[in-house]
């Protein structure tokens, strides 16, 4: 209580001490700010008007130290414009004028002021502890963002694909190998969607989809399946359950492998073992078949011997028959022999041109049957090749016969040689040739498989006869390719090394024509 005059601070005391509440007195503005400095007051009752210092001055000096102070004024003599000041403008609670008539009302305005400064500190307390934690939670969420920026670092740092998913298959996470793995260009794009939308484009869970078992059994879980992008190569996923307090249960790590070149690492060692096994049979199939062959083919001879036996011209067919049937036998165990056998190294000097000549006059009668225009196209300057002579032959036979095979209702042929740039050493001379045929062309489906051994789309095919000639062209550094074009036709282009060619490429080689049209040079392979 602050007031200049004896008796309103005696009298004040005493009616305040009666009701419990500790008063300090002071009866100037300076000894009240000096007391106001050393301890706490919950409540300041002040006159207006002292010397010195006044109430208003008192009441800004207190309120600088203490903004949640209560102050009740006291004067003798003020407007009403003075009190709204005080109570407005510089902070007081409330106003009472002297004399205190009505102690009651000096006794409830004190109780007021009290809850008021109660109520205003336990919301300040209040505050304080909201500011508290809203800054607690500005840190954990701050750590969470680094603790999420570390994930993503180890993440990019591992070279296989990984991507984090939740229980309803939510992508949370997923490194830079998984961004280009999956052709993702923009990573928020796909947070918070769903995987088999976005990685499969799919409007419902893939139906391999292992997640909840692993997640369910708290184990990882392997499986292979065909690439979500591509279904034509193969992945390997591993689904790692998460089982931690920070990512918590229903979260799992998903890792993707492309296993393509593996799968056919291990067709080739399955194909290579096939070929191993069949090495081994070789000699007893050759034995096995051969024998009885022969003598199916003597007792054939026989029974045609015209002196011996009276035979009509339909008897002669089928004999006839039994004779090609016998040969194309013979042919059968003759490819799968030199598949399985260890190739013999030889290094002829071979006249390509010559080599094709013999064989189109080999396959003159059957071209004729089977109703089918040759057009014969060589390059009269074509160098000679260094290989091995019955392989090379054993090629052009293959292929010109599967141009045959793919015309069943007549068409053309084209076979012609040319010089020009090799596909395989840059800069270097080449010879090329190619058969064409008018036929369906090469389903697609197929295409990748031409090469491979005992693949064949024919009802009596063994499937070897592409397969041992690309590695006999193989062996003598050469390649063999094709082109082709449904209802079209195809192109097989053997290339080979030209041996000891020393002359400019001609830009069009001279060509001698068997009938057909002079189709120029052929272009390296591509």
């Amino acid at each position: 209580i602050i007031d200049d005059d004896i008796q309103i601070l005696t009298m004040l005391d005493t009616i305040l001490s009666a009701e419990e509440y500790e008063v300090t007195r002071a009866e100037s503005g300076q000894e009240a700010v000096k007391l106001f400095k050393s301890e706490p007051f919950d409540l300041v009752i002040t006159d207006m008007s002292m010397p010195g210092m006044g109430g208003l001055e008192v009441l800004e000096k207190i309120k600088h130290f203490d903004g949640n102070i209560e102050v009740i004024i006291l004067t003798g003599n003020a407007t009403f414009e003075n009190a709204v000041q005080a109570m407005k403008e510089d902070g007081a609670y409330n106003y009472l004028t002297k004399p205190l008539d009505n102690i009651e009302d000096l006794l409830i305005s004190v109780k007021r002021a009290i809850e008021k400064r109660k109520l205003r500190l336990e919301n300040r307390t209040l505050i304080d502890e909201l500011q508290n934690e809203v800054e607690e939670r500005k840190k954990v969420e701050q750590q969470l963002l680094q603790s999420k920026s570390n994930l993503q670092s180890v993440f990019d740092g591992i070279s296989e694909p990984l991507i984090m998913v939740d229980r309803r298959m939510t992508i949370k996470i997923l490194n830079k190998a998984a961004k280009d793995y999956t052709g993702i260009s923009r990573y928020q794009d796909i947070l918070g969607q769903s995987c088999y939308r976005m990685l499969a484009g799919k409007s419902s869970p893939c139906q391999d989809c292992q997640l909840n078992l692993a997640i369910l059994s708290k184990n990882p879980v392997t499986f292979e399946r065909n690439g979500l992008k591509d279904p034509s190569r193969f992945e390997a996923v591993v689904i790692y359950p998460m089982q931690n307090e920070v990512q918590g249960e229903g979260n799992a790590i998903i890792r993707v492998e492309d296993i393509t070149e593996q799968r056919k690492i291990e067709e080739q060692l399955i194909r290579a073992d096939r070929l191993s096994s069949l090495g081994q049979l070789s000699g007893g199939i050759a034995h096995e078949i051969r024998n009885p062959l022969a003598s199916i083919n003597l007792f054939t001879d026989i029974l045609c011997d015209e002196d011996k036996y009276d035979r009509g011209d339909h008897e002669m067919e089928l004999f006839d028959e039994i004779r090609e049937n016998i040969i194309r036998i013979e042919q059968i165990i003759k490819r799968v022999l030199d598949f399985a056998k260890p190739p013999v190294a030889t290094s002829d000097e071979i006249d390509l041109n010559d080599l094709t000549r013999e064989n189109v006059k080999f396959w003159s009668s059957k071209l004729r049957k089977s109703n089918i225009h040759l057009n014969l196209n060589l390059n009269i300057s074509l160098p000679s090749v260094r290989g091995d002579v019955i392989g090379l032959q054993q090629v052009i036979n293959n292929v010109v016969l599967n141009a045959i095979e793919a015309m069943a209702e007549g068409g053309n042929m084209d076979i012609r040689t040319a010089l020009g740039l090799s596909s395989l050493a840059a800069n270097n001379p080449a010879v090329f040739l190619s058969v064409s045929d008018s036929g369906p062309g090469i389903e697609t489906a197929h295409q990748e498989d031409i090469f491979n051994p005992f693949f064949t789309t024919k009802a009596t095919g063994t499937g070897l006869g592409l397969s041992i000639s690309h590695q006999i062209i193989k062996r003598q550094g050469g390649a063999i390719s094709f082109k082709t074009n449904p209802q079209k036709g195809t192109t097989f282009t053997i290339e080979l090394p030209a041996a000891g060619f020393k002359n400019e490429i001609p830009a069009a080689p001279l060509l001698e024509s068997g009938g057909g049209k002079n189709l120029g040079a052929l272009p390296p392979l591509e």
